[in-house]
């Protein structure tokens, strides 16, 4: 047997280690850590946000503060919502390995230890795919400072980044500089833990869908037509044995997702609205952007924070709507099988089983949001219609 945290897990510890928020390693200086993190994104939120009491009040001006401090939020959600659980994420994680050790059938080993791949890709790919983007921050935002060291001329070379830091928080050329510094690591920070804890999540639902498929599977194995030929005593036990252990792996998938969601549904709940807050005003500053040519800056700042957003919606609701699916078919898998040449006692229990697996299984939060592509799609499509007819109207 294989370790779980450690052949499928490893890209996501390299993550959340340094921050402090890996389950299996709480320690005192663990802690310390991620109050030292949490920290430097709360003082980024509190600064960006005391700006609307030290300038001058305009409406223009506080989309503008909201349309990148509800991103900071955003971030700080995700950090406090994996912080608070850390106890339920390290349960969690050791159930998939408890669920792991009991299965002793090859074909159900290899379907769970392809969702642990697949989750283990989709981590890699998106870390590596963050890296990229801090390293390529880093250069943008601190190769003019360098530039000014190495090859030093008469105007500096940030003076651009300059300007556009003072416009923007409205605070004197001399703090600049730190205002970057502690932005750009605020935001480099809540990437990470960003990147960490999404894509452990992603992961705890795909290995969910596997035990859905190892549902499906038991099912077709225990009504497989070897056994329904000319059924005795000894085939019906092996029958209702394949049944009863494909209903026990369907109800620790279900109970799984649902103690995870159990847990996080207020601070998804929350998570939700400064999400929508965010793309809110964002979408709404792009479209009030007179001349987007001569503001091309902060017209791909707006867009990279929506698509970050639209990214962050997107992705929860997939995985909702794929848990939705693979319960869906083992409603279609029971249906499918040959129940019809069973004995009437085994009938009936299929009969059962068809009427509890027709019922919808789907991930709720705060009984308002159903995470599904479709749910996705009327949230971003209302969204950007009640902001055109509002930026029509004014």
């Amino acid at each position: 047997m294989i370790c779980i945290t450690k052949q499928y897990f490893n890209w996501n510890r390299v993550l959340l280690l340094p921050m402090g928020l890996w389950p299996d390693e709480e320690t005192k200086f663990t802690r310390f850590r991620a109050s030292l993190f949490y920290c430097l994104l709360m003082s980024n939120i509190a600064f960006q946000l005391s700006r609307l009491f030290f300038a001058e009040f305009s409406f223009d001006f506080v989309i503008k503060i909201l349309s990148f401090s509800a991103a900071f939020c955003t971030l700080a959600i995700f950090f406090m919502s994996f912080w608070i659980n850390m106890e339920t994420m390290k349960y969690l994680l050791h159930q998939l390995q408890h669920i792991y050790d009991g299965l002793k059938n090859q074909n159900e080993i290899a379907i769970y230890e392809k969702y642990g791949y697949i989750g283990k890709c989709i981590s890699a790919r998106l870390t590596i795919f963050t890296i990229c983007g801090l390293f390529f921050n880093f250069i943008i935002i601190y190769s003019p400072f360098i530039l000014d060291v190495v090859i030093p001329k008469n105007e500096s070379y940030a003076i651009f980044i300059m300007k556009m830091v003072t416009k923007y928080f409205v605070v004197s050329e001399k703090y600049y500089f730190l205002i970057i510094v502690h932005v750009n690591a605020a935001f480099s920070v809540g990437m990470i833990v960003l990147t960490g804890t999404g894509t452990m999540m992603i992961s705890y639902f795909k290995y969910a869908c596997g035990m859905f498929e190892i549902t499906s599977y038991r099912i077709e194995q225990a009504m497989a037509i070897e056994l329904l030929r000319n059924t005795d005593i000894k085939k019906e036990i092996v029958i209702y044995r394949g049944i009863i252990c494909a209903v026990d792996i369907h109800r620790t998938a279900m109970e799984f997702a649902k103690c995870f969601l159990t847990k996080t549904e207020v601070l998804f709940f929350l998570l939700v609205i400064a999400a929508v807050l965010c793309l809110s005003c964002n979408l709404f500053r792009i479209l009030k952007i007179e001349s987007p040519m001569e503001q091309v800056v902060e017209v791909l700042l707006h867009i990279i924070v929506v698509i970050l957003i639209v990214a962050v919606t997107f992705l929860p609701n997939y995985v909702g709507q794929e848990i939705m699916d693979y319960n869906n078919n083992v409603y279609v898998t029971t249906y499918n099988v040959l129940w019809y040449l069973a004995p009437a006692d085994i009938q009936k229990l299929i009969l059962f089983l068809i009427q509890r697996s027709s019922r919808i299984f789907c991930l709720t939060v705060g009984g308002l949001f159903t995470a599904s592509l479709e749910c996705f799609a009327t949230i971003i499509s209302l969204l950007y219609v009640s902001l055109l007819d509002f930026s029509r109207a004014n």
